[in-house]
C-alpha cells in the first residue's frame, strides 16, 4: 500500500481514532462510536484511490497485484478470528444460534454480510448483540467497493473532469442514504450504494491531494483549522449521536467531512502532534485485527454472561482483544504478507472456513452438542401460551372486543383488563376455574396497560364500557407496569371503578422480566453449571416496579398482588414449575408459559378466594 503513498503516522492515529470509537461503542461506553466505521471508510477510500489514481498515472496498474495486495491484507487476520470465533460458537451456541453463526461465516467469507444481515434484526436491536460477526457487514461494503471501484477509476482516469464524476456518484450514493427517511433504515445502513459516498468521500480527497504539491496544500494555520473541525465533528457525532438517531443520512457527514478534514491536513498541530504519536500509531496499525477480534468476545461474553457482563468482565474482554490483535498482527498478518504463495493459501482458507459455515447451515448447528433436555427448553416458542390465541386479545387473529369476552353463568364475575401478560394469564385463571368459584371475562390489547387516558384511549374506553354493563364481583387489573405508565392517569381509572362500586379491585403486579428471554438464560447457566437451575439471580429484573405498584395501590386503597413475590425470593425468581420444558416459567422475556400462568393463576386464587381447598402441587 504504502509503495505509492509515503507513510503517513497520523492516519494511522485517524485508524486509532475509529477503532477506539466503535470498541467504546460496543462496550456501551459511547453512545455514538458506530461512527468509527465511517471514518475508517474514508480511510479506505482514500488509500485505495491513491494507490490506483497514482499507479495508473504512472502507467503499472495491475488488477492482479491490486488485488494481490487486498487478499494478502485482509484474508489472514480475517481466518483466524472466524476459526477461533467458530470453536467458541460449537462449545457455546444452542443449535440454532451456531446455524445463524454458521450463515454469518459463509456470507462473511463471500464478502456479502452487509446484504445478508438484510435478511436479520436491525443493527442496532438489542438482540444482535448475540450476533458474534454483525460486525463482518462493513467489511462486507469495503470489499464490494473494492471490486466495483478500480475499473470505474480506471474508466474516468483519463477524463477533464474526473473529480466531477467522483462527485456526482458519490452524491447519487449519499442520495441513495436518504431512504432511511422513507422508512428504509435497514437498507440505508447495510447497502453498499447508500454507503459508496463515504469511502468516495476519501478517494475525492485523494484525488486532490495527488494533484497538489506539498507547497500548494493549505497554509499550516489553515491545517490546524481544518484539523479541529474534524476531529470536533467526529467527536461530537460519537457523543451525541445514539442508536436511535435515523442514522446514517445528513448525520455521517460529520463523521466523513470530519476524517476527510484531518486527511487533507497532515501538517497540523493535531495530526503531528496528537495522531502521530506512537501509541496511537500503534492502535492504528493493530486496528483491522482489532475490529475482527473484540465484537466476537465481547458478544460470546454477554451470552456467557444473560446480558449482564460486569464492568470488569467488559474490560477484560477489551483488553484480550487488545493482546490477541498484536499477537495476530506481529506472528500472522506480517509473516504471511512476506510468503512468495500467500495468495493461494490464503483463499484455499478463506474458502475452507467458509465450507465448514456451510456445513453447519445443513447440519442444523449440530444438535448432539447438547442434552435433549436442554434442547427442548431452547426450542421453546415464544407466544406459545394459549391466551394470545383467544380472540379477546386484541392482537390475535379475528379478535375483537364484545360482549362474548364475558363468560355467562351465575358465578361472580372475575373481569381481567390488561395488557399482554394479561392475556398470558389468562389460560391460567381459565384452568383455575376448575378449582375457585367464579367465571372470567378477558379484554385485553398489546401493549395497553389497563388506564382509560392513556395512548389506548379508544380501546380502553370500550374495555370500561363492557366493565360497567358486566357488573363484575372483581377487576383484575394487570399489566407490565413499568416507568411507561402515568400512575396519576391510572389513579383516576381507579376512580371512576370506585364510582361504580366495584366490590373488588385487585392490581396484580408486574412479572418478572429477564434481560434475556427466560429459555436461553437456563441455557446460558447449563454451559457453565450442566445442570437446569430452579432459580436464577441475575439478569432478571422487576422489583422496582413491584415495589412501585405496591406503594400506588396502598395510596389508592385497593388491593394489591405481588406477582413478583409470587415467583421471585432472595436467592432468585423461579425458571420451572416442574421437571419438563414445558414447565419453564416464562417463554420470552416477559409473557408466561401456559404452566407459568397455571402456577400463577392458583397462587393468586388463593389469595382471591382464600376459602377454596386446593389440591395441586404446581400451586404450593
Amino acid at each position: 500500500m504504502h509503495s505509492t503513498l509515503p507513510h503517513r503516522a497520523d492516519i494511522d492515529g485517524l485508524r486509532a481514532v475509529s477503532i477506539l470509537l466503535v470498541v467504546g461503542y460496543h462496550a456501551q461506553l459511547i453512545p455514538g462510536g458506530f461512527i468509527g466505521v465511517d471514518v475508517f471508510f474514508v480511510i479506505s477510500g482514500f488509500l485505495i484511490s491513491h494507490i490506483i489514481i497514482t499507479q495508473a498515472g504512472n502507467g503499472n496498474f495491475s488488477f492482479i497485484a491490486f488485488y494481490s495486495r487486498r487478499i494478502r491484507r485482509i484474508f489472514p487476520a480475517l481466518v483466524v478470528v472466524l476459526i477461533a470465533t467458530y470453536l467458541l460458537g460449537w462449545i457455546i451456541l444452542l443449535p440454532g444460534d451456531l446455524t445463524l453463526l454458521g450463515e454469518n461465516i459463509a456470507a462473511g467469507v463471500a464478502f456479502v454480510s452487509n446484504l445478508f444481515q438484510l435478511s436479520q434484526l436491525g443493527y442496532f436491536a438489542p438482540a444482535e448483540a448475540e450476533n458474534p460477526l454483525l460486525h463482518l457487514w462493513s467489511l462486507g461494503i469495503e470489499e464490494q467497493f473494492y471490486i466495483v471501484w478500480p475499473p470505474i477509476l480506471l474508466m474516468i482516469f483519463r477524463s477533464k473532469h474526473r473529480r466531477l464524476w467522483i462527485a456526482t456518484i458519490a452524491a447519487a450514493s449519499f442520495a441513495v442514504s436518504l431512504l432511511i427517511f422513507f422508512g428504509y433504515k435497514d437498507r440505508s445502513f447495510y447497502s453498499p450504494l447508500s454507503r459508496a459516498w463515504e469511502l468516495l468521500a476519501g478517494g475525492m480527497v485523494a484525488d486532490w491531494y495527488i494533484d497538489r504539491t506539498k507547497q500548494q496544500r493549505p497554509a499550516a494555520r489553515s491545517q490546524d483549522l481544518f484539523a479541529t473541525i474534524g476531529l470536533a465533528a467526529i467527536l461530537v457525532a460519537a457523543l451525541w449521536l445514539k442508536t436511535d438517531s435515523l442514522f446514517p443520512g445528513f448525520y455521517a457527514l460529520l463523521p466523513v467531512v470530519g476524517a476527510a478534514l484531518i486527511i487533507v491536513s497532515p501538517e497540523s498541530r493535531i495530526n503531528s502532534r496528537l495522531l502521530s504519536i506512537r501509541p496511537m500509531v500503534f492502535i492504528g496499525l493493530i486496528s483491522y485485527p482489532l475490529y475482527l477480534w473484540h465484537w466476537p468476545l465481547l458478544s460470546y461474553l454477554g451470552i456467557v454472561r444473560n446480558g449482564v457482563p460486569t464492568v470488569i468482565e467488559v474490560w477484560l474482554a477489551i483488553i484480550l482483544a487488545f493482546v490477541l490483535a498484536w499477537l495476530t498482527y506481529r506472528f500472522i498478518e506480517i509473516p504471511i504478507r512476506r510468503q512468495k504463495r500467500a495468495v493461494l493459501k490464503l483463499s484455499l482458507g478463506l474458502a475452507s472456513v467458509g465450507v465448514v459455515g456451510l456445513l453447519t447451515v445443513a447440519a442444523s448447528g449440530f444438535g448432539f452438542r447438547f442434552s435433549p433436555e436442554i434442547r427442548e427448553i431452547a426450542s421453546l416458542a415464544s407466544y406459545s401460551n394459549g391466551g394470545f390465541k383467544n380472540k379477546c386479545f386484541l392482537e390475535a387473529p379475528g379478535s375483537r372486543f364484545s360482549s362474548d369476552c364475558i363468560e355467562p353463568g351465575s358465578k361472580p364475575l372475575l373481569f381481567l383488563w390488561g395488557d399482554s401478560t394479561a392475556a398470558a394469564f389468562y389460560s391460567g385463571l381459565k384452568n383455575a376455574e376448575a378449582i375457585f368459584p367464579f367465571r372470567l371475562a378477558l379484554f385485553a390489547a398489546p401493549g395497553c396497560s389497563p388506564i382509560l387516558t392513556n395512548k389506548c384511549e379508544k380501546t380502553n374506553t370500550l374495555a370500561f364500557e363492557y366493565l360497567q354493563s358486566s357488573s363484575p364481583q372483581t377487576v383484575l387489573l394487570h399489566a407490565m407496569w413499568d416507568r411507561t405508565d402515568d400512575l396519576e392517569k391510572l389513579r383516576e381509572t381507579i376512580a371512576r371503578l370506585k364510582a361504580l362500586n366495584v366490590p373488588r379491585i385487585v392490581i396484580l403486579g408486574p412479572v418478572p422480566v429477564w434481560k434475556r428471554t427466560l429459555p436461553q438464560t437456563l441455557v446460558n447457566f447449563y454451559r457453565l453449571r450442566h445442570v437446569v437451575v430452579e432459580r436464577i439471580k441475575a439478569g432478571v429484573s422487576g422489583t422496582e416496579n413491584d415495589e412501585r405498584m405496591e406503594n400506588f395501590s396502598r395510596s389508592v386503597g385497593v388491593e394489591y398482588i405481588s406477582a413478583w413475590h409470587m415467583l421471585c425470593d432472595s436467592s432468585g425468581c423461579r425458571t420451572r414449575v416442574g421437571p419438563t420444558a414445558d414447565d419453564v416459567v416464562t417463554t420470552d422475556i416477559v409473557h408466561l408459559s401456559n404452566s407459568g400462568s397455571n402456577f400463577l393463576a392458583q397462587a393468586v386464587g388463593k389469595i382471591l378466594f382464600p376459602d377454596t381447598e386446593v389440591n395441586d402441587s404446581k400451586g404450593n
